[in-house]
């Protein structure tokens, strides 16, 4: 019998259709909302990330304070899913932890031991929280639009939503420090300068102390090495943090007012909270497996790589040899490479495979750091510094995304607990080397790094050569 099509259901499918259309509509809104987000918020810290060790050198107060935030973002991987139950959704979850982001800019007006510490622990708690609202609205929103357009698999909507957003999110560390470069260019050119002692020889702070006066035993207007005024400097970087502050504000408010509430979730909106005890047992649990245990060391190397140029190379080769006006510069050469390599080498993936991809990082990330060993940066080393901060924005770029990829093949029924170790293991990573940039030589802190990195090679390799056992036990060979 052939159905036949009157006018009203005529109507109704076209009612239907501007339904979908306008529920596609919200969704893209919504995706370009949450990235505009994190664009403004992650554009002022990572540039305040960036300048940290250099802007508060004095007993490494800058780096302790980056030390206290991945230490307690490893903490609070644990509990986020409990903490998003208890705010009610992603959506307010994210409203609310920005504002932590507010309270850490404001910290860094008055840097002390007394303000910035604890603003940098209490921005660490709630990372954890922000991430993870993070990825799950953009995932059940990807969700929710394949499921409108009758998608059969929703997996390349969530991959073209995640892609969506970590392109803004690169787009933020450019942004951000444009903004810092163009303001401290106007200040005092040899800021946070070392002298002859740069690169892999730098082992001390720099003859700067904290970029203000607020040390009780210093009068407010005092004078740098140079002659120039430190209040001057002060109203040039209060200007930069001004700016840093607004941006997170203005994040703040644009999620809560733009974004729309997020699609219900089956685990979130259930009647009783999962206890701390239980998500806590579950990311344990993840350690029982050798394989993921293999791997663990390349995943902490995310980590430390990312803090040995936010913090080491920053110090150490680019304000120590340039002065602070040209940190930003730098991270904006690091973070475009980074959002050029993401998406090219993860379409090179699928014809090279990712175990050759995170191998050939891997040397060249050896070569990065024997050259920086043997290296002297001066003041006539821009592209040098350049090259080499772009060469470890791709390395990085190649194992953030090829790593999750083999974690997810590998672990498809149980991607959340491996997802949030990993994010552990590489904030773990981060703490250490924050933990110890004051009381060690850049040389040593180099070192340190190669063994890490020579560790999770060999570590990689092993599994590699088990998992290829397993599958095909004829064949011996790598």
């Amino acid at each position: 019998m052939e159905s036949k099509t009157t006018p009203r259901t005529k109507l109704l499918s076209e009612e239907e259709t501007v339904g979908q259309r306008t529920t596609t509509k919200r969704i893209w809104k919504n995706l370009i909302v949450i990235s505009v987000v994190f664009l403004l918020n992650f554009g002022a810290f990572r540039s305040l990330q960036s300048l940290q060790s250099t802007l508060n050198s004095e007993a490494g107060l800058g780096v302790v304070s980056l030390s206290c935030i991945y230490g307690s973002m490893v903490l609070s991987c644990l509990y986020a899913p409990f903490c998003i139950h208890k705010v009610g959704s992603c959506k307010w979850t994210i409203v609310v932890c920005l504002f932590g982001h507010v309270l850490y800019t404001g910290a860094n007006f008055y840097p002390s031991w007394f303000t910035l510490i604890p603003s940098s622990i209490l921005l660490g708690l709630i990372s954890g929280p922000l991430w993870t609202a993070q990825i799950t609205y953009l995932t059940t929103s990807a969700q929710e639009y394949a499921k409108i357009l009758q998608h059969d698999n929703p997996e390349g909507d969530i991959a073209m939503f995640n892609g969506m957003f970590y392109f803004f999110n690169d787009l933020s560390g450019i942004s951000g420090n444009l903004i810092s470069s163009l303001v401290l260019s106007a200040g005092n050119k040899h800021f946070g300068r070392g002298g002859g002692f740069c690169g892999a020889m730098d082992c001390g702070i720099r003859p700067e102390t904290n970029w203000t006066s607020h040390d009780v035993t210093k009068p407010i207007t005092s004078f740098s090495s140079t002659g120039v005024p430190d209040h001057k400097q002060q109203e040039i970087v209060y200007t930069l943090f001004g700016v840093f502050l607004a941006c997170n504000i203005l994040a703040a408010l644009t999620a809560g007012l733009c974004l729309d509430k997020d699609v219900k979730n089956s685990e979130l909106s259930s009647d009783e909270p999962t206890p701390v005890s239980q998500l806590l047992l579950r990311t344990v649990r993840v350690f029982k497996d050798v394989d993921y245990v293999l791997m663990v060391p390349m995943l902490v190397i995310i980590g430390m790589s990312e803090a040995i140029v936010t913090g080491e190379i920053t110090k150490s080769y680019v304000g120590c040899a340039l002065g602070v006006q040209m940190v930003g510069y730098v991270m904006m050469c690091y973070c475009a490479a980074s959002s050029v390599a993401s998406p090219l080498f993860g379409h090179l993936s699928k014809y090279e495979g990712a175990r050759i991809l995170i191998l050939v990082a891997a040397a060249a990330n050896a070569v990065l750091l024997i050259y920086m060993l043997l290296w002297q940066p001066d003041e006539d080393s821009l592209a040098t510094i350049l090259s080499v901060s772009g060469g470890w924005a791709v390395v990085r770029a190649v194992w953030r995304i090829q790593l999750l990829t083999v974690l997810g093949v590998m672990y498809p029924s149980n991607q959340e607990a491996v997802f949030a170790n990993a994010e552990m293991a590489g904030s773990i990573g981060s703490m250490l080397v924050f933990a110890y940039s004051s009381a060690l030589c850049m040389d040593v802190k180099l070192y340190i790094y190669m063994a890490v990195l020579a560790l999770g090679t060999v570590g990689y390799g092993a599994m590699e050569c088990k998992t290829r056992y397993r599958n095909n036990p004829e064949t011996n060979t790598f």
